[in-house]
């Protein structure tokens, strides 16, 4: 299964010290230059894990499929994360923010984002648990509402 990932679900999983999760489920995972540039604005452990795990990882988005991106009026990663998933006959892509999402979802892109990630990796036994890992996105100020909380652990069984 080939992925594309927006910026949002690695940070959020180099956050929680989970990247790995991703080369786990997933046969590849691939993400824009811009995408792997809005990584690199955090600064400190977070950002060099990304820049690790990247390695090899990161394409350059070029085509007409970027112009139709552009269309859709997103930021710059988004915008490639979308071209990229057209250009490369993506199966997923990974985006949490609502405006990307809604958009994707708009013009029948499959997605998930990090929440879908962390009950995927619970359900097929790669984590314990994801209550802890929820509770540390939540304290680094990362947006899971109470709905979503709940309905999540309620999908992991926990």
């Amino acid at each position: 299964m080939l992925v594309i990932s927006d910026s949002s679900p690695l940070i959020a999983l180099a956050q929680c010290g989970r990247l790995d999760l991703l080369d786990m489920l997933f046969d590849q995972v691939t993400i824009p230059t811009k995408v792997f540039e809005e990584t690199q604005v955090i600064t400190g452990k977070v950002a060099n894990s990304i820049a690790a795990w990247s390695q090899g990882k990161i394409m350059t988005v070029n085509g007409n499929n970027l112009a139709r991106a552009k269309a859709l009026a997103l930021d710059p990663g988004e915008t490639e994360a979308l071209a990229l998933y057209w250009d490369t006959n993506a199966d997923l892509l990974l985006i949490d923010e609502l405006d990307g999402r809604q958009a994707a979802l708009a013009v029948g892109i499959k997605i998930t984002g990090t929440v879908g990630i962390l009950i995927i990796a619970k359900q097929r036994g790669l984590v314990p648990a994801i209550r802890p890992l929820l509770d540390i996105l939540r304290t680094l100020n990362f947006y899971i509402s109470d709905n979503l909380y709940h309905r999540a652990l309620s999908a992991a069984k926990e």
